[in-house]
């Protein structure tokens, strides 16, 4: 004979419970509309506090050319010195303010997410922790697919079938165009990966999408081992990258979360610069290699077994472009980290990069003032150099 008691026992259980359940769940609907009203009120507050600022460096600039008219004298070098006291302070203020400005939603996703993703969806991270998640996730991902695209490139080698080629080229479209998704959002969410590195990822998207159009021939075949093996390359350099920027964030993170013998801002900035020095020549290597393609292509444009193919000149100039946009980018982010020297500003942004301690007169680890010059490493970069 069957039994239903233990069936409606277990129903009786379920039915006391909802409520419990009905009462959690309306106060966290209740909690959840009061935060969207306390952004919108923050951000309020934050637009009102600009205003302000704007006015300050309105005056700010007006007492400047006021104090520089004067004739020298104790009173102008006291001025001076207090212009000078108020710009510190100012851009420590300007760090709290960009925290606070990363912790309220996005005002706009951006025209290229906006087009992809549409305008009402809200992909603001919050939190810092949510934010060095998500850009360790991003560290993986390009890991885990530029992995994949090396092995890819050296089965291609060893097995030329066209089919593998286009799976290679299939692969390397998505990975780019999921890499412009990816770094929009970081972008949104306060990274400063430069607008140079956007446009180059758009330009690699294009490239084996180009080559994916290209039809087999004796042209096809003629360029093809040279970008299998710039292709593989790439892909070993760019691990090498990949393991330098993922150390910069761990450290990164460390300077936010550990104690300050965890790790130090010189340490930091001693090893990111050792980092930047060694990838530097492979980068160059690879630079020089895009623009030897380039002129490759470039010579095969005129020639008979090329005739046609606007996919010669097309791949020359893109693979050209590319190449000078890294060659000027990565060099004017050397030469403008070599020049600058630690400043109390730059050690407050590196401590409270990944940090979720809202502690917002806290204190940033010391870096030792009395250093010369020549002993100090140059500031960690914040812009990324890529090989793409």
């Amino acid at each position: 004979m069957v039994s239903t008691e233990k069936l409606d026992n277990e129903w009786k259980l379920v039915q006391e419970d909802f409520p419990k359940l009905e009462k959690i769940h309306d106060e966290y609907i209740q909690k959840s509309r009061q935060v969207s009203k306390f952004q919108d009120t923050a951000g309020k507050a934050m637009k009102h506090h600009n205003y302000l600022l704007k006015n300050f460096r309105e005056t700010m600039k007006q007492t400047q050319m006021a104090i520089d008219k004067l004739a020298p004298c104790e009173e102008k070098t006291a001025l001076i010195a207090h212009l000078k006291k108020l710009r510190e302070e100012q851009e420590v203020t300007n760090l709290r303010l960009r925290d606070m400005q990363g912790e309220l939603p996005a005002q706009s996703n951006g025209f290229y997410l906006n087009l992809i993703l549409g305008s009402n969806l809200n992909i603001s991270l919050l939190t810092k922790t949510e934010k060095f998640k998500y850009k360790e996730e991003y560290e993986g991902f390009k890991w885990n697919i530029t992995i994949l695209i090396c092995v890819l490139a050296f089965i291609s080698w060893m097995w030329p079938f066209r089919v593998l080629d286009s799976l290679l080229c299939f692969l390397m479209v998505w990975y780019y165009c999921t890499l412009t998704i990816r770094e929009s959002v970081l972008r949104v969410n306060g990274s400063k990966i430069k607008g140079w590195w956007l446009s180059h990822h758009y330009l690699s998207c294009a490239v084996p999408g180009i080559v994916l159009t290209w039809k087999d021939g004796l042209c096809y075949q003629e360029f093809r081992p040279y970008f299998l093996v710039f292709t593989f390359y790439i892909s070993i350099v760019q691990l090498a990258q990949n393991q330098y920027q993922s150390g910069c964030l761990r450290r990164l993170h460390s300077l936010g979360q550990g104690h300050q013998m965890d790790i130090t801002v010189e340490g930091f900035t001693s090893w990111q610069f050792k980092g930047l020095t060694f990838l530097l020549p492979f980068l160059t290597v690879g630079y020089l290699f895009q623009l030897f393609l380039a002129g490759k292509l470039y010579m095969y444009v005129n020639t008979e077994m090329c005739d046609g193919l606007w996919q010669v000149w097309a791949l020359s100039l893109l693979l050209g472009a590319i190449a000078g946009g890294n060659i000027v980018t990565t060099s004017m982010v050397c030469i403008r980290k070599l020049k600058t020297t630690p400043s109390y500003t730059n050690i407050v942004a590196l401590t409270r990069k990944y940090s979720s301690r809202h502690k917002i007169n806290q204190a940033p680890p010391t870096f030792d003032a009395t250093a010369s010059a020549s002993s100090r490493a140059p500031p960690p970069p914040t812009e990324k150099l890529h090989l793409h």
